[in-house]
């Protein structure tokens, strides 16, 4: 689970998404009183003019370190150099284990993890200059989703039959300009499976944290299933944008076209569990993904499942899932790489910022933050202390 933030952490954390700028006031009548004039207050905040001068101009307000120095300075409490004004709060989509809903400490550890994301966007870059594609109107209808699919299948040049790869699916969040996290929660963390999906209304921003502990044959459907949730930007409910996500991702990594030719090879051979194998195989998918999709077909247009989803099948599936690789164990070699090989290798991969936005973070902190890391990338501590060292060591 997330540590706990300090008093001053949630202060600063709140001060980003329900306190919209500084006290002005207050901190003029505190700056007369003192007699202190904007250099004077630098000096005495170790900032530089420029610095004070855009907190009093209101366009800026200050990272937590200084934040509490500037109450300091003033001789006025943190809470009263705050002015309120509350902002829209993040909207996060969050798979968990069977698809159960999203609450208590799981909605606190995802809420707490988007405000946390929130805090890097000054030391992110705009990656696009372009509004990103966006679906007009999401509904559950099947068709409609079914269509949208084949619009993006057909940006990436691909026919219906064609196989999309990672790479094809990486360019589209880049396209998009979605900002990718790339995270090590293993294959075994408790109470969610691979993929957080984080929708910033004041800056128009979209975060997508997915798990490379996650198995490679469920990589592609994970990845398909948050970039559905991107291309919505969240305009359904949680429970209608986890249903419309399942089904744009199917659609998306095994369009029905191939479906159907998959299910007329079952009927007509017998051979379901080796044929939904090779299939499976061939688009690089789990099995799961490709049975799930025979049967929505076979339902449709013979009124009742293919009969292979029985325990025996599972049972088959478990007994293999032991000899699937790990993302992580593909890209690094390991469950558990370095973290010098983490950040930099998913830096070349994904193109991600979010490594050099945690640095900067912590320079401008002016030291290392492992609670923050831990919190933003919702890891263990330990694991956050030694990735938050390797990132300050890299900037000094």
């Amino acid at each position: 689970m997330p540590v706990n933030l300090t008093k001053l952490d949630w202060l600063c954390f709140d001060s980003y998404n329900a306190i919209d700028m500084l006290n002005l006031a207050a901190i003029d009548s505190a700056m007369r009183k003192l007699g202190l004039n904007g250099k004077a207050l630098a000096d005495a905040c170790g900032v530089s003019k420029e610095a004070t001068s855009n907190w009093l101009n209101g366009e800026s307000i200050p990272r937590p370190s200084k934040l509490a120095r500037l109450a300091e300075v003033l001789g006025i409490p943190v809470e009263s150099l705050l002015s309120m004004a509350q902002l829209p709060a993040p909207v996060f989509a969050y798979r968990t284990k069977l698809n159960k809903p999203v609450t208590g400490l799981l909605r606190e550890a995802a809420e707490e993890q988007a405000r946390h994301l929130e805090q890097l966007l000054p030391f992110v870059e705009a990656t696009s200059e372009f509004e990103p594609p966006l679906m007009r109107n999401p509904s559950l209808e099947e068709e409609r989703i079914r269509h949208a699919a084949n619009a993006v299948r057909s940006s990436l040049n691909l026919s219906h039959t064609d196989v999309l790869s990672n790479a094809h699916l990486e360019s589209l969040f880049r396209t998009f300009g979605a900002i990718l996290v790339p995270v090590l929660w293993g294959l075994n963390k408790e109470k969610h499976e691979n993929a957080l999906t984080v929708y910033l209304p004041e800056s128009k921003t979209s975060w997508v944290v997915f798990n490379l502990g996650c198995k490679q044959d469920d990589y592609k459907y994970w990845l398909a299933h948050e970039y559905g949730h991107c291309l919505t930007l969240h305009g359904l409910s949680e429970e209608d944008g986890e249903i419309f996500a399942e089904k744009f991702a199917q659609h998306l990594v095994f369009p029905d076209e191939v479906a159907n030719e998959c299910l007329e090879k079952i009927r007509l051979n017998g051979d379901g569990r080796n044929t939904v194998k090779a299939y499976a195989e061939s688009y690089e998918i789990s099995v799961i993904t490709v049975l799930r999709a025979v049967d929505r077909l076979s339902e449709q247009l013979f009124g009742q499942k293919t009969g292979l989803d029985t325990k025996s099948f599972y049972a088959a599936w478990n007994a293999t899932r032991k000899t699937i690789s790990s993302m992580a164990n593909v890209i690094f070699g390991s469950d558990a790489p370095l973290p010098q090989e983490y950040v930099e290798k998913s830096e070349a991969l994904y193109k991600t910022p979010v490594f050099r936005a945690l640095e900067n973070f912590q320079t401008a902190e002016g030291g290392r933050n492992p609670a923050f890391v831990a919190n933003t990338l919702n890891i263990g501590l330990g694991d956050a202390v030694s990735l938050s060292l390797y990132l300050w060591e890299r900037q000094c």
